[in-house]
């Protein structure tokens, strides 16, 4: 290559490099990674990258607004979209601004720098669109057109956004010139002044990247369609150049007050469904504002800015111990004003002592007389069945409701009249204690049809947008807003919004009580159903019933054996009798049983020590334990009076999973090995741990017990999200799971059973 290509191709490499566009991509990964973390967070998630099995990509990618996925919804996620790519390029500005000194003399420099910084919002915008339409077409099932005009909407919502914001920059904005007065004028120089001064300096290429405060740039984008040569700044007063950054960041500041005021005004607003905005657009508000705060520390604490947030977050941190600063998710309908429970060795003792235990067994044998005499025809002894359901969010819940309407529908309603128990976690309980519901309403003739279509789909409806909207304008930052129950104060959070939310997608019909269906289960018009959250500060399983129960916590002494048992259950009506038990609304013992971490708060019950309840799949997924110990308890009646047991469990994935084959790992993949293994093989020990329940249930039941499967298609190869959302196709496979084999054998199984 002769010397003449050599200095051709240097110097078509230094135009390329010292482009301003080009050096801001560099800037922003050497100096702003907190920045470029909520980018990739952003991205992570549009891509699904990040949460895909909990749902959170459908945030963005299938936004909810009243309801329906539409073009509306659209809008409005793309203007909340523009509203973080103005918050980037402002916090990116303030941060990195005085690192371009010259943009000080352009006009309108904020705008100049935000057309430069294209590479990041550009990027943004791109995979957005990408990763949208790919979703839309292949997930929901819509038209190309369809999916256009979603995108289109999108589009637009980002365009108002960046337009008003231009509108308002470029009115208030001012260049060194205006500040000046006119002192400085535009005085266009030579071209090859910058360049040569750069061409004719070997620079090593570690130079390249410029650890000096001032970055070097030679040309940059004047307009979309226009490069312009950066000028050199030496000969103008920086005093002034610093004006005009100190104006531009002041006007910036209006916008970090307007999105705070905004998600202020979101979050008292929430109860008002026109202000419930899609959750991706009120987290991408959240994002921002994020964005604004970190740019307003940096701007005014500069070098100290991260020991700065260092310091605010143990501040945050400490503070958060106070209920006043961080109020605790409480169990709506309880008393917390009178005097907490005392929960200790005594009170444990008193809850499963001998003589409550007798008067519990026969309360509910009155209950197995009377589910006999009703299932009882001919002589002929009834089969008695014990439905055990999965969790695992919105999947479950429709598939648990559908699989057991249709199975109850095609064996003419004895499926649910000679069930005697309901017991399970999360999703599957929601959707089993709805289709219960509707079985009350059904004899009590409030409803017709007990099998139509339009109650499972009402199993499918949406949730999780209203949790994720009420955590992002709400719990995040303070929670303002209190409602009343039962004559008590309550703090408004996502708790109660997951709450609501369900009972409008169930027109209010699970909107009850715990003791509302202390009746119809005593007299047997209905199964009795069983929640059991887990108690975290101590690993036990809480037994919520409208029932007393105490035989499900007692352990009754064996002569043959010694042994200082622990006690695992503890009854929710005794231990809080004082505090209105019966009065804790129905839809909270879903929700605690439903409390998984993050995407809902922990509740806390009034009692000495506090106790912390979550998730019911934590201990038992299936809720077998439930079915065992009732099955224990009442093992002499059944045997008498029943012609043997069915198991329903409802699986929402296959019992035996094939072995992982072991790929190669990474030292991080081989670290991480053992706390994943932990957790992704934790419900198939527990089914190890059921079978053998089940086992050893032959050794001291004398009589038959079938174990039915039906089973949700749920493979490796397209695995339906653990989340309160599901996509059109997520539903179409749940929906069309009760065609497969596996399941019509199983309903046939059950036909000849209950013939």
């Amino acid at each position: 290559m002769s010397f003449a290509q050599r200095i051709s191709n240097t110097n078509l490499f230094r135009k390329v490099f010292y482009f301003f566009p080009v050096q801001l991509i560099f800037v922003h990964l050497k100096n702003n990674p907190i920045l470029m973390t909520i980018w990739a967070i952003i991205v992570g998630i549009n891509s699904s990258l990040i949460s895909e099995k909990y749902g959170v990509p459908f945030l963005f990618l299938s936004p909810e607004y009243m309801g329906e996925v539409s073009f509306i919804s659209y809008g409005i996620i793309g203007f909340s979209f523009g509203g973080f790519i103005m918050a980037f390029n402002i916090s990116s500005y303030v941060t990195n601004g005085h690192r371009f000194p010259f943009i000080a003399t352009l006009s309108k420099p904020f705008l100049k720098y935000c057309l430069n910084n294209i590479f990041w919002t550009g990027s943004l915008l791109l995979i957005y669109i990408i990763n949208t339409s790919d979703f839309l077409i292949n997930e929901e099932g819509c038209s190309l057109g369809q999916t256009i005009i979603f995108l289109s909407s999108f589009l637009v919502g980002v365009f108002i956004m960046i337009f008003l914001n231009g509108l308002y920059f470029i009115g208030t904005n001012k260049d060194l010139e205006k500040l000046s007065g006119g002192k400085y004028q535009t005085v266009k120089k030579p071209k090859a002044v910058t360049i040569n001064a750069v061409l004719h300096k070997k620079v090593a290429w570690e130079n390249f990247f410029n650890a000096d405060r001032e970055w070097r740039v030679e040309t940059y984008l004047s307009n979309p369609l226009r490069v312009g040569i950066a000028r050199s700044i030496d000969h103008y007063d920086q005093s002034m150049l610093k004006q005009v950054f100190e104006q531009n960041h002041l006007n910036a500041a209006l916008f970090e007050i307007i999105v705070f005021i905004s998600l202020i005004g979101l979050s008292f607003g929430s109860s008002i469904p026109y202000f419930t905005i899609p959750a991706g657009a009120s987290l991408a508000l959240l994002l921002t504002m994020f964005v604004m705060i970190t740019s307003a520390i940096h701007s005014w604490f500069r070098g100290w800015a991260p020991a700065v947030m260092i310091i605010l977050f143990l501040c945050f941190n400490f503070a958060s111990k106070y209920e006043f600063f961080s109020p605790h998710s409480k169990a709506f309908g309880l008393n917390y004003e009178t005097k907490p429970a005392q929960v200790n060795k005594e009170l444990l003792n008193q809850n499963s002592n001998p003589e409550n235990c007798k008067k519990d067994i026969q309360h509910t044998l009155s209950i197995l007389e009377k589910w006999k005499k009703k299932n009882q025809v001919n002589d002929q002894l009834p089969k008695m069945i014990f439905i055990n359901t999965t969790g695992g969010g919105m999947r479950s819940a429709l598939w648990s409701f559908y699989a057991m309407q249709q199975c109850d529908s095609i064996l003419n309603g004895r499926l649910l009249e000679q069930t005697q128990l309901i017991s399970g976690s999360s999703g599957g309980l929601i959707g089993l204690s709805y289709l219960r519901e509707l079985m009350l309403r059904k004899k009590r003739g409030e409803i017709k049809n007990l099998y139509a279509k339009y109650f499972a789909e009402d199993m499918a409806k949406d949730i999780l947008n209203k949790i994720a909207f009420t955590l992002t304008v709400n719990d995040v930052i303070f929670k303002f807003q209190t409602f009343e129950d039962n004559g008590f104060q309550y703090k408004i959070d996502r708790g109660y919004a997951f709450e609501e939310q369900l009972n409008e997608n169930t027109h209010g019909y699970m909107n009850r009580r715990l003791y509302e269906y202390y009746k119809p289960e005593a007299e047997a018009e209905i199964p009795m159903l069983i929640v059991n959250p887990t108690i975290i500060n101590n690993g036990k399983r809480m037994i919520i019933s409208p029932q007393p129960t105490s035989y499900m916590t007692y352990i009754a002494p064996n002569k043959n054996i010694s042994n200082d048992y622990l006690q695992e259950n503890i009854e929710f009506k005794r231990v809080f009798k004082d505090q209105g038990a019966d009065d804790l609304k129905f839809t909270t013992a879903l929700r605690m049983s439903s409390t998984f971490p993050y995407v809902m708060p922990l509740v806390y019950l009034p009692s000495e020590p506090e106790l912390k309840v979550m998730d019911a799949g934590l201990s038992d997924n299936y809720g077998v334990k439930n079915s065992i110990k009732f099955l224990y308890t009442f093992k002499d009646w059944i045997k008498e009076n029943t012609s043997g047991i069915i198991f329903i469990q409802i699986r929402d994935s296959e019992k035996q999973p094939e072995t992982e084959i072991a790929p190669t790992k990474s030292f991080v993949k081989n670290f991480s090995a053992p706390v994943q293994s932990v957790y992704k093989n934790l419900f198939l020990m527990q089914d190890y741990d059921h079978d053998q329940l089940i086992q050893f249930a032959g050794e001291w039941f004398d009589n038959k017990i079938d174990v039915i499967d039906m089973v949700l298609e749920n493979t490796e190869e397209k695995q339906l999200s653990l989340s309160w959302h599901l996509t059109e196709s997520e539903k179409k496979i749940t929906y069309n799971s009760i065609n497969r084999t596996d399941n019509q054998h199983a309903i046939q199984k059950l036909r000849r059973l209950l013939k």
